[in-house]
């Protein structure tokens, strides 16, 4: 599993991609700017992430964007539907306006932090995959 851990913060970047490491490659993008491009990178190599845990509030490009931006790279590359990657909202924005509006960017799960060891891997589970 390669997973793109999306974070301005540096500590909750860390944590993230030390819970999901186990699981495969975790790659740490600190704003939105360095994912897209990350994003694109990889998908042109052929190596294109499985999951993207993507925070909300961030300098540059939020998470809105950012996830826009990913949908929208990923039709230039007739990429739809189930074969797309999986977007994990990751973010201390709970309210009902954040929510729906993460949804209909198309995010497959939404999580308020403080994040947890098993709030990731029991969201990682539910899109799919294996989980030890």
């Amino acid at each position: 599993m390669r997973v793109l851990v999306v974070e301005d913060d540096h500590i909750s970047a860390m944590v993230i991609r030390e819970i999901l490491a186990p699981l495969g490659v975790a790659e740490v993008a600190e704003n939105g700017l360095v994912a897209v491009s990350k994003f694109r990178n990889a998908l042109e190599r052929g190596e294109s992430y499985d999951c993207v845990f993507l925070d909300i509030m961030m300098p540059e490009m939020d998470g809105h964007e950012t996830l826009e931006c990913i949908r929208s790279i990923e039709q230039e590359h007739d990429i739809w539907g189930l074969d797309a990657v999986k977007v994990v909202m990751s973010t201390a924005l709970g309210d009902f306006e954040n929510v729906r509006k993460s949804f209909r960017g198309q995010c497959d799960a939404y999580l308020v932090k403080p994040i947890r060891r098993n709030k990731i891997l029991s969201a990682v589970r539910d899109l799919g995959f294996a989980v030890p």
